[in-house]
């Protein structure tokens, strides 16, 4: 009876390693198809198998590395597009920056002529420092390097100077303005390039893409935190558009045009979290946008 129960126990323990033998060969080959590129495959095993907790483990990597693979094609691709459309901005206010200089310095050109000459290659010249701005500050944000200096400044009298200097670019562009910032001083302690880079490109943003013909920017304190709205009476952004605006390269297929690098308002996007504040947008279609940026209102203290 005993010698029959052992021969009983020993055959099943064989077949049990048989099976479990079996089960790591299916796997060890899934696994060799996983390492030769095929991402799609899984290991499937029972509950109760073993190996089954090793397999599960196997599979969320293999899932895992699939997902970060995805990822870092995404990026290549981001980065090719990148690459082509800054060539192409860049190179063509280049080419065209050349072409003014060219006629300047060899005399086709005089009197009011030359001096519209000159006025159209600084403009030029303003496109391409805006396009390399751009692509610096988006690369200091995707490497991780953008360092955050926060200064004490009385913010109305900085948010007043931010905006006074795009009413020149208002008045060119035939675009009513209301301006609305408080009087008294209010220090806080923000990163001023930061904010001014934010504000540029979202103000940048109205003239490049929302063929507007009005626009009001105001700030204020609102529960204790510093509110900026930046509002326009232009196309405005349609509903398909509007969750994507903030991803990188992402270009409007709409009558927003598609010129630009795609990477102001990704940049707004990064530079808005950096400082711990918060950034939504409204827009109706031909009537308008609304962006609306809330920050922490971080009062210096009173040294003594």
């Amino acid at each position: 009876m005993i010698i029959t129960i052992l021969c009983f126990v020993i055959a099943a323990l064989a077949f049990y390693l048989y099976r479990t033998k079996v089960q790591l060969m299916e796997a060890s080959t899934i696994v060799d198809e996983i390492a030769n590129g095929n991402m799609n495959r899984r290991l499937i095993v029972s509950k109760t198998s073993p190996v089954a907790s090793l397999c599960y483990k196997i599979n969320e990597i293999v899932i895992q590395t699939k997902n970060e693979l995805f990822k870092h094609q995404q990026a290549e691709r981001s980065y090719r597009q990148l690459a082509t459309s800054l060539s192409h901005d860049i190179r063509t206010p280049l080419a065209s920056l050349t072409g003014y200089l060219e006629a300047i310095q060899l005399g086709y050109v005089t009197g009011k002529e030359k001096e519209q000459y000159i006025e159209i290659a600084l403009n030029k010249a303003l496109d391409l420092k805006y396009y390399v701005d751009t692509l610096f500050e988006w690369l200091k944000l995707e490497s991780g390097e953008r360092i955050y200096h926060y200064e004490n400044i009385d913010i109305h009298e900085y948010a007043r100077e931010i905006v006074s200097e795009w009413i020149p670019q208002f008045e060119k562009n035939d675009i009513c303005y209301d301006i609305s910032v408080p009087e008294n001083e209010l220090f806080v302690s923000i990163d001023k390039t930061a904010l001014k880079r934010i504000l540029d490109n979202l103000l940048q943003n109205v003239l490049t893409h929302g063929h507007a013909t009005f626009i009001k920017v105001s700030e204020e304190e609102n529960d204790n935190k510093m509110a900026f709205e930046i509002q326009d009476n232009g196309v405005g952004i349609s509903e398909t558009d509007l969750p994507h605006i903030f991803e990188r390269l992402y270009k409007c297929n709409t009558a927003r045009g598609t010129k630009g690098s795609g990477l102001g308002l990704s940049i707004v996007a990064e530079l808005v979290k950096g400082l711990h504040g918060e950034i939504t947008v409204k827009s109706i279609k031909e009537k308008g946008t609304l962006f609306f940026l809330l920050f922490p209102l971080l009062v210096p203290e009173k040294q003594d």
